[in-house]
């Protein structure tokens, strides 16, 4: 499957200083995935990872959409409140 980023996913990467290599380990290999219940391509993808710049977990969360063979990452979420939102 190929992975393409929206404009406002890779901003959102950027601002946050995520690893893009961090993002795709999120799509392979999640911790928890929701699907939408309006719209059925769409997902939600957890994952805890190691932030490297604030040197400690985090919590990732990317909304996606599949189409064919491609999924598109929308946007990517980060925060710390690991047990809030997983």
């Amino acid at each position: 499957m190929k992975i393409r980023f929206s404009p406002h996913a890779l901003k959102r990467i950027k601002e946050r200083g995520i690893a893009r290599e961090d993002v795709v380990k999120t799509i392979k290999f999640p911790d928890k995935v929701e699907i939408s219940k309006i719209a059925k391509n769409r997902f939600l993808v957890k994952k805890v990872y190691y932030h490297q710049k604030l040197k400690k977990d985090h919590l990732l969360m990317l909304i996606c959409e599949k189409e064919r063979d491609v999924l598109e990452i929308i946007t990517v979420i980060d925060t710390s409140k690991i047990s809030k939102y997983l």
